[in-house]
């Protein structure tokens, strides 16, 4: 197995419970079986991400929302570590099935070319060039429902036992294991306010509160309280109310922890065994990115429902918590039509406009962002284009909207989420992508396949502008 150590630059530097510890010192923690055995957990700190879906114009989108936590930092290495004793015996299993390019999510594919690791442009076009190939086709598209909260810990154990070769954990692995199934979490609101830095901010202009965060994030200490601190006033001590809540369910592990990812794709190890042979035997395909379940296989709709009921049955027995609801799921027929292929809605909601996967769609000719991705964006650059505005307004009282216009950084919001220069010297470079260059770079992966892609960004300098200006607008009146 090969060496794990920590690096300074893996060193975590967000705002916790324990204090900050160096990368020797960390290593030496995660990597001792003893200690591990005995090490005390704190709990995760939880927020919620959330979003409105995508809809259609005149239409209201629902609201989505995702709890993602966090570990302490001492606890994030160890996790960090026994998700590299894991994944070398998952891999050599993934190999022994022939699944290696099958499951896509948390793992590192690199291209036949070996010029560097697929991402989720690549699995997209992977799939879209399948459907092509088999010309006449049938896609089925399934979603699991609260994969991560759902998650069976009897089912996990067996799982996580048979990767050590043992009948029963070992002290530190049971350790582990019952860290992230009996876990622990606080409100990351809760614990702010209760430590001062969270609460009333201001009030709007019909004296209503906002509440917000009091200490600036960069100003926030790294170890947010200590161990004294902790007792009382987050676990419960001296009378108060303790803001810690336990997952005493027998299922269900916190999504957002460094091991949480492998754990997933662990447990589905015979279901994507199963299935995939399903689909290998009728000359099809199987894949599966997290949560998101893909088939493309020979034939017409009949084989697809057919195909679709199996794996909603099987799906139940690993988890009686799992579940691959109706309104989640979809199936679309594919017919060579000339030189493209005409597509059909067979089932379900998703797929009026062709195959959504991954943030793309194909509708049997070509290969486009998906809606919902462009929508999303433009979400984003209105939520940065609104606190800039207000921040703006509040500092600039006397100017009218007019003079705000004329001094707002518009090129400084442009250049967070679109174009950046010299995009061929840096595009390997993830953390340098912007939306832009994102798209840039999906249109270079998905060659004629992805022709309208650029076309779909045109007036997107305008469009930015143009949602600043009402914001600006907004907080100016």
């Amino acid at each position: 197995m090969k060496t794990w150590s920590l690096r300074a630059r893996d060193l975590k530097k967000y705002p916790h419970f324990d204090s900050w510890m160096s990368a020797k010192d960390a290593t030496s923690l995660a990597t001792n079986p003893e200690r591990v055995a005995t090490h005390t957990f704190y709990p995760f700190v939880r927020y919620v991400q959330g979003w409105t879906r995508f809809a259609e114009k005149g239409a209201h989108g629902k609201r989505k929302d995702r709890p993602i936590r966090y570990a302490a930092r001492g606890d994030a290495y160890i996790f960090a570590y026994y998700r590299h004793l894991l994944s070398e015996p998952y891999e050599a299993a993934l190999k022994a099935y022939g699944l290696e390019n099958n499951i896509l999510a948390y793992r590192r594919i690199r291209e036949p070319s070996g010029t560097g690791g697929k991402c989720n442009i690549h699995f997209a076009r992977d799939a879209f060039l399948k459907i092509r190939e088999l010309g006449n086709c049938c896609v089925i598209a399934l979603d699991i429902s609260s994969f991560f909260e759902n998650l069976d810990h009897t089912k996990l154990y067996e799982f996580w036992s048979r990767m050590v070769g043992k009948k029963k954990l070992p002290p530190d692995h049971l350790r582990v294991f019952l860290a992230v199934t009996k876990y622990a979490v606080v409100d990351k609101h809760k614990v702010y306010e209760r430590l001062g830095h969270f609460g009333p901010k201001r009030k709007t202009k019909s004296r209503k509160v906002i509440s917000g965060y009091l200490t600036p994030f960069a100003k926030m200490p790294t170890q947010l309280c200590t161990g004294k601190t902790f007792r009382q006033k987050i676990a419960g001590g001296n009378g108060t109310k303790s803001l810690i809540e336990k997952n005493f369910k027998p299922y269900g592990i916190p999504q957002g922890s460094p091991i949480s990812d492998l754990l997933a794709n662990l447990y589905l190890l015979d279901f994507d065994r199963i299935v995939a042979d399903w689909a290998k035997n009728i000359g099809g395909d199987y894949y599966r990115y997290s949560d998101d379940i893909l088939f493309i296989i020979p034939g017409d709709r009949s084989i697809g429902l057919a195909l679709m009921a199996k794996v909603q049955y099987l799906i139940k027995t690993f988890g009686s918590k799992l579940e691959i609801k109706e309104s989640k799921s979809s199936i679309i027929e594919f017919e060579v039509s000339g030189d493209h292929q005409k597509f059909k809605l067979v089932k379900g909601t998703q797929g009026k406009n062709g195959l959504e996967y991954l943030g793309f769609r194909f509708d049997g000719h070509y290969a486009y962002i998906r809606d919902s991705t462009l929508s999303n964006l433009y979400r984003k650059v209105v939520r940065s284009a609104r606190r800039e505005a207000i921040a703006l307004a509040k500092r600039y009282t006397n100017k009218s909207a007019v003079q705000l216009t004329a001094i707002y950084d518009y090129d400084r919001l442009i250049k967070r989420f679109g174009r950046v220069e010299n995009f061929g010297e840096i595009h390997d470079d993830y953390k340098n992508w912007t939306f832009w260059t994102y798209a840039r770079r999906a249109a270079t992966v998905f060659g004629s396949l992805g022709q309208p892609i650029l076309g779909q960004l045109k007036r997107y300098r305008q469009n930015i502008r143009r949602r600043a200006e009402t914001e600006i607008v907004k907080a100016a009146s």
